[in-house]
């Protein structure tokens, strides 16, 4: 499958907050053979959120995963912004609403908090654009939502790490495994020369063979490693063209006068 992420935050665009949940997630997808095409970051607006899910939906992904914007606050806007992008009404989801506020109920009973009822802002979080389905948070308040649009799967999930990663496991993983394709790693780490001399080969390499990715990797000590990273996604080739142009790599790296520090890299 091709997915691509949506990451909405201004605290994530002015560096307040870092952006973990893209990179765990891709780690993950990537581990199940499917591959991350676009990880697009945008800030809490209405605008930006509608043209960014209309865009993405353009590029036709098999499925779409956003997080943050799920939460009670006035900038929390990633289920309207996503409605408006879809052209669909915002409606009030009963389900949502009862869970949020047994979530809420529990807590005050509790002494977590000291605000008893469903206000206003606890109550933002039941409204989904029309169609969705519910996704249960078991860490925290806000749910999920699950969607389709022209086929395209989208999940919308909460910014807050540990939300998101449940939710995920939960209901994103077992899909992921499902459709599992095959993703290949090797490479190997070599001394003795820099990343500059090694690049055209690469280059030649990867024009011949456009089924891999083969990137250099400065490491320590100003290029005095570099490690050499190949990788494919689902095709049958695959292996046999990985182990070609690592064979050959390592040829070159020799004829320059470098060094293999390493077989291979830790998959």
């Amino acid at each position: 499958m091709i997915l691509e992420l949506l990451v909405i935050g201004n605290e994530v665009l002015i560096g307040k907050t870092q952006d973990t949940n893209s990179s765990w997630m891709a780690k993950r997808i990537t581990k199940y053979g499917h591959k991350i095409r676009r990880i697009t970051t945008i800030g809490d607006d209405l605008n930006e959120i509608a043209s960014a899910i209309q865009e993405i939906l353009n590029r036709n992904p098999d499925m779409i995963i956003s997080t943050g914007g799920l939460g009670p606050t006035f900038d929390d806007m990633t289920n309207e912004g996503i409605a408006q992008g879809l052209d669909r009404e915002l409606v009030l989801d009963e389900h949502a609403y009862n869970s949020i506020k047994k979530a809420y109920k529990n807590a005050y009973e509790q002494g977590i908090l000291k605000l008893e009822g469903m206000t206003p802002e606890r109550k933002k979080m039941a409204y989904m654009p029309k169609g969705s389905t519910p996704l249960p948070n078991t860490k925290g308040t806000a749910p999920g939502v699950k969607l389709e649009e022209n086929n395209i799967d989208i999940y919308i999930l909460p910014g807050v790490p540990a939300e998101m990663k449940k939710m995920f496991r939960t209901v994103i993983k077992p899909i992921l495994k499902e459709k599992k394709g095959k993703f290949y790693e090797d490479g190997f780490i070599f001394s003795g020369i820099g990343e500059s001399q090694i690049a055209k080969y690469t280059s030649k390499l990867e024009d011949k063979h456009p089924d891999l990715w083969i990137k250099t990797h400065p490491r320590v000590g100003l290029s005095v490693e570099v490690e050499i990273s190949i990788t494919c996604f689902d095709k049958p080739t695959c292996e046999k063209q990985i182990e070609e142009v690592l064979t050959k790599l390592k040829e070159i790296v020799k004829e320059l006068g470098g060094t293999i520090k390493e077989k291979s890299i830790v998959k």
